[in-house]
This record gives C-alpha cells, structure tokens and sequence, in this order.
C-alpha cells in the first residue's frame, strides 16, 4: 500500500485508535468500541473515506449495549501504527501525538473533538463543567503526563485554558503481570466553555445536546 495523503479522516481514525478505539498487536485488524452509534457512523465513514474499504459491525460484549465496527486489512494497519497510531493494550504502552497532528491547527481541531468524544465527560452541578481523562499503567505515568500536556497545548491553540492535571488513586485491578493504573485528568476551565464549544465540540450525541444547554 502506498503512503496516503494527510487528511481529516486520517487524523479522525488515528485519534479514535488513540481513545476508544483499538490497533490490534499483530496488526490483522482494528475497531472502534462505542455504544453511541452516531460515533460509529463517523468512524465508518472517516475509514471509507479514506481506505475505500467496509468493515463490519459487531455487537459487544460486557455490560449494557454497545457495538464494535471493526476492519481486517494488514497493510492499512501497518500503514496506521506507521503515522502514529498505537497497537495493542494503550494502557500499556507509551505513545504521543503525531507530529504531522500537532503541526496543522485544523487536524488539532479534529483529532481534539474526536479525543473528547471518546474521554471527556460533561456535566451540570451548581456550574457545567466538562472533564478530560484516562487510566495509564503507574510506571507510565511521566509519558502519560507529557501525553496530556500535548492535548493541553492544543487546545491552547483555540484559547481554551484548562486546569492542572490531577491523578487518582490507583486502580488495584491487576492488567497484566501486576501493573496497576492511575487516572489523570484535568478541566476546562470554565470561563473557557464557550471557546471549547465553538472551536472544538463534541460530536457524541449526548455530550453535544449537553453543551448546547451550557
């Protein structure tokens, strides 16, 4: 397969790897995991766009209902972990965003709404409040931090401030070989929502009716 170009599906798909989504670890497939099918959709056409290929939907496992749109194809999954996207167990491994992201505002744009998409929480107490997350292994914790920093910088771009990441107690659930995890997680601030919702957004269904109603 030869290299593709640089687009707004590609950064879609990578960042949808990078979150809710998977790369498989020996590369023979990947998949985006969602019980929000306006997400699958998105992710369905971002790769049909891109690859001009179909994959399939799968009904998940676990609990509550939720769905896989999952891809076979070696070499587009070769040709995605070659522009940055990660394989196997995230929370496990070490990774950034890809240069060619962080040099072009607009794939920032993208790769942040669908990051929010997949890891931001929103909410309405006595103020709205909207939330960043994810669980990384303890002894990645400084990549982790660096990761999150990156994110940060991006949203910088559109004058949205957010506060200092905070993490949680680890999570004692053993992964793999005894590792443990900890969360990390920072706020936009509030006199910045209005920034995030007109620069970046949601496009999971629920969480952009929420925004609307800041």
């Amino acid at each position: 397969m030869t290299e593709q170009a640089l687009d707004a599906n590609l950064v879609k798909i990578v960042s949808y790897l990078t979150f809710d989504g998977h790369l498989a670890q020996d590369l023979k497939c990947f998949y985006l995991s969602s019980k929000d099918k306006s997400m699958l959709l998105d992710f369905e056409e971002a790769v049909f766009q891109k690859f001009k290929i179909k994959g399939k939907l799968e009904k998940g496992t676990g609990y509550g209902e939720s769905y896989k749109y999952r891809v076979f194809n070696r070499e587009i999954c070769k040709f995605l972990e070659r522009i940055g996207a990660p394989k196997g167990n995230k929370t496990l491994k070490s990774f950034s965003v890809p240069d060619w992201v962080i040099k072009d505002k607009e794939f920032c744009r993208e790769y942040l709404r669908v990051a929010f998409d997949c890891e931001g929480g929103i909410w309405l107490e006595d103020k709205p409040k909207i939330r960043f997350g994810m669980w990384k292994s303890e002894e990645l914790i400084d990549n982790s931090l660096a990761f999150i920093e990156q994110i940060k910088a991006m949203l910088e771009q559109f004058d949205v401030k957010c506060t200092k990441t905070w993490l949680t107690k680890s999570n004692s659930q053993v992964i793999k070989k005894g590792a443990t995890t900890k969360g990390l997680y920072f706020q936009i601030k509030r006199e910045s929502l209005q920034a995030f919702s007109k620069e970046v957004g949601f496009s999971n269904t629920f969480k952009k009716q929420r925004l609307s109603s800041i």
